[in-house]
């Protein structure tokens, strides 16, 4: 794998696919939990699986290891490392049955129907207006605390084929220690040397392994700033560690 010579904080993907510009309404209802809507995401959870199978199976060498660790998935903040342009797609169904939300940019509402099938799939746009946010971190503690599951990257932007873990950004940390359960589980996509039949479909490019890890229990230490950065620390350490001593290819 290349390893490019670029800061992590100063890169920026473009797919070369630009959406529509999104102003979201002061009603938009980020999270929808009515029985209606779990009916229709499981339906549409269930097509995305049937429509991955054959790029995971045949294509990318997917595999999923730690699945004991689901169980914990209870009002839990799910931490991954954003490394493909369809990641999002392989998680949610990893997780189906558990009432999982994973937030995406706030533009990626800007993609005609397939934001539809974005928002049908669980996925719930961060948005960037201050007023908006605030509602959004409100009803994020209200779902966790009702049972749901989040998913976040907090490296934030999609890096593909990324070769380490990036620096993460608090936000999510910050949920899971305002929430009742402050749990957080991490996971990791690792890359592995093709082998056998995945030399013809994967060529030069690593297979993808997804492992969730352990549960990560947030700590209060008397201080909100302080306890939000070591859980931030923590979880990226644990997450850099596993990448670094699973991973065939790392920086």
């Amino acid at each position: 794998m290349e390893n490019k010579d670029i800061k992590d904080e100063d890169y920026v993907y473009d797919s070369g696919i630009h959406p529509k510009k999104v102003k979201l309404k002061s009603n938009y209802r980020f999270y929808r939990t009515n029985i209606f809507f779990r009916i229709w995401n499981k339906i549409w959870l269930y097509i995305i699986s049937f429509i991955a199978l054959f790029p995971k199976k045949l294509v990318w060498g997917y595999k999923i290891y730690g699945k004991k660790n689901r169980k914990y998935a209870k009002g839990a903040i799910i931490i991954q490392n954003h490394i493909h342009q369809l990641d999002g797609g392989s998680i949610l169904p990893t997780f189906r049955g558990k009432r999982v939300f994973i937030t995406m940019l706030e533009t990626n509402l800007g993609f005609g129907y397939i934001s539809h099938v974005f928002r049908n799939c669980g996925c719930v746009p961060i948005p960037t207006e201050p007023g908006m946010f605030k509602k959004f971190s409100r009803k994020t503690i209200d779902v966790l605390n009702n049972g749901y599951n989040v998913i976040f990257y907090p490296e934030a932007m999609i890096y593909p084929y990324c070769d380490h873990i990036r620096k993460f950004k608090l936000g999510a940390f910050k949920f899971a220690y305002e929430s009742n359960n402050k749990i957080i589980i991490p996971t990791v996509t690792t890359y592995h040397k093709p082998k056998g039949l995945y030399k013809l479909t994967r060529g030069k490019k690593p297979c993808f392994h997804y492992h969730i890890l352990e549960p990560y229990y947030v700590k209060d230490l008397g201080n909100k700033r302080l306890s939000i950065e070591k859980a931030c620390n923590d979880v990226h350490d644990i997450m850099t560690k596993f990448f670094i001593e699973n991973s065939d290819y790392f920086n």
